[in-house]
């Protein structure tokens, strides 16, 4: 009982971020006592900072040996990243030269690019393939060594030419205090190249990525023209967004 609880208390705190004492008490009717007890247990695991009245939830940790691949990431929150997909799209123009990361968020725009003639730009194998099949897109595909954990390309970013008019970035996490990171160094150097060079750099994340950190930190949040969203972040994701002249879409 005691074991599902706090499996339960964890997962609700992780989603709503930030909880008071007495709405944890109500909700899983317990004594004062036993939530002491309990949010003591999640704090030794690391799992929550306590505040006065209440907790909030610390960022996860994520690793690249538990990230998964392309295809089953695809299939994870797959309706979120298809209407994330279709918002994305929307903000290309005939013309545009884009650069499509190797994500699995930012991979799902590209069957809503059926109407724009559009140059994609993309170290992703994955990308490529799906370009072979919309006669009105050109591909450019970042060359270099191809590494096959991530089914993408990588060299020495000053061999890059390109210039972007907009450039759609996934995330793993996206944090007011640490910015954007993800799991794999090279991929966060080409992100971080790719922001520098780009006239709009839209981030697309699903609701998950809000308060998590990942090891490998590849921009700040100042700078970016717009985060694509599949819900509408708490007020104070919000709020910092509107500070920064940050666009939000969802």
């Amino acid at each position: 009982m005691k074991y599902n609880r706090l499996q339960e208390m964890e997962a609700y705190i992780r989603k709503n971020r930030s909880v008071s004492n007495e709405e944890l008490q109500q909700l899983f009717n317990i004594s004062v006592q036993t939530l002491r007890r309990d949010l003591k247990e999640l704090e030794d695991r690391n799992v929550i900072t306590k505040v006065y009245g209440g907790v909030l939830a610390k960022p996860e940790k994520i690793s690249a040996a538990t990230l998964p691949t392309l295809s089953s990431r695809l299939r994870t929150n797959a309706a979120a990243k298809a209407r994330i997909g279709q918002l994305a799209a929307r903000q290309v123009q005939d013309g545009d030269v884009i650069f499509v990361d190797s994500g699995s968020t930012a991979y799902t725009m590209i069957p809503y690019l059926h109407q724009q003639e559009v140059t994609v730009i993309s170290h992703s194998l994955h990308v490529m393939n799906a370009l072979t099949e919309a006669e009105n897109l050109t591909g450019i595909c970042l060359g270099g060594k191809l590494r096959r954990e991530t089914q993408t390309f990588f060299s020495d970013t000053s061999f890059y030419p390109y210039y972007y008019n907009k450039a759609f970035v996934s995330t793993v996490g996206l944090s007011i205090s640490k910015g954007l990171t993800n799991t794999d160094f090279n991929e966060g150097v080409i992100k971080r190249h790719v922001i520098q060079n780009s006239a709009e750099v839209w981030i697309v994340a699903d609701h998950s990525k809000f308060g998590t950190v990942a090891f490998n930190k590849f921009f700040d949040l100042e700078g970016i023209t717009g985060i694509i969203t599949d819900e509408e972040p708490n007020e104070k994701y919000r709020q910092y967004f509107k500070n920064l002249k940050i666009q939000l879409i969802d």
